[in-house]
């Protein structure tokens, strides 16, 4: 055999190990690159009149898990914003699987949504950490709220139809508050409560 073709093997050979081997590492953590519209808990960059929401999160290796999102309504029911929402779900895996966040999916209506949209409000399935996430009082035009109370939701598809969601009011104002929501599970014997927890909202008038 030719030097010239032993080089060719040996760099090939490097190749498919190379790729064979970001294959697996996607696959055991896919997407942590891209989770934007969440920041780790120890990354605390706004600042000024916010609302804030912390949690912890716990990936998921079970089928048809690890999807979750945080959005506002106001306190007619009406949906105001999206502050995440995972990307399987938003970019169309709701139709694959319908009990997917199926309560943000009905109040978002992600199918209506432009691709740019989708992606200001969505991110890949992060790792398992504490994360935070920021609602800045606009809706999803990007026009400031005006009215002093609103509502905040937090959905996990945990397993299939195994599902928990927090909520709460929110109030703008001058004080300062913050809320421990308790979660409602579909599923009260769920073996995966512990997908989202030590949820804390936080409003912060400046």
């Amino acid at each position: 055999m030719s030097k010239k073709k032993k080089t060719f093997i040996f760099v090939t050979m490097a190749a498919v190990l190379i790729l064979g081997v970001t294959i697996f590492v996607m696959w055991m953590n896919p997407g942590n690159t891209d989770i934007s519209p969440l920041l780790p808990a120890t990354e605390q960059v706004h600042t000024g009149q916010r609302l804030e929401i912390s949690f912890s999160y716990e990936k998921l290796r079970s089928i048809a898990s690890s999807q979750f999102a945080f959005w506002i309504e106001d306190m007619d029911g009406n949906y105001v914003d999206t502050l995440y929402a995972t990307h399987f779900t938003a970019q169309g895996g709701f139709n694959r699987r319908p009990t997917s966040i199926a309560q943000w999916v009905s109040a978002a209506q992600p199918a209506n949504m432009n691709p740019s949209e989708i992606d200001a409000i969505s991110g890949a399935t992060p790792i398992t950490g504490d994360y935070l996430a920021y609602w800045d009082f606009t809706d999803s035009s990007g026009k400031l709220v005006v009215d002093t109370q609103y509502r905040y939701f937090i959905e996990a598809t945990m397993n299939f139809d195994d599902n928990l969601i927090y909520s709460g009011v929110i109030t703008i104002g001058e004080e300062k508050w913050d809320d421990s929501p308790l979660p409602e599970y579909s599923i009260q014997d769920s073996r995966y409560k512990e997908m989202i927890t030590n949820v804390r909202v936080s409003y912060y008038p400046s």
